[in-house]
């Protein structure tokens, strides 16, 4: 995939779910920004969901993010995602995650 995304990224190597129509499907996050993430889809059923619910725990986190994103490009079986609807809690988690790199 092109560069796109005009945030910082921190490169992660992380395993995280994605829930598709109310089962969690295996995804594996290759960097982190404040807006989203890059991920490489492990299984997936086939058709695009507008958005989804993830479960995601960054490398030193104690706790769970539960975020909601939506796929903004795709190609083969890796994915950019777009974070939507955060709370201003798991932004500002998120946001020291990635400054810390």
């Amino acid at each position: 995939m092109s560069e796109r995304r005009g945030k910082r990224r921190r490169s992660v190597d992380v395993f995280f779910n994605k829930y598709l129509g109310g089962h969690p499907h295996l995804c594996r996050a290759v960097d982190v920004s404040e807006t989203g993430m890059h991920v490489v889809v492990l299984s997936e059923p086939d058709g695009a969901m507008e958005s989804f619910p993830m479960e995601l725990r960054l490398p030193g986190d104690s706790q769970t993010l539960w975020l909601w994103g939506r796929c903004v490009r795709r190609k083969d079986r890796k994915q950019a995602i777009e974070f939507v609807g955060l709370s201003d809690e798991t932004r500002h988690r998120i946001e020291c995650f990635v400054r810390a790199a």
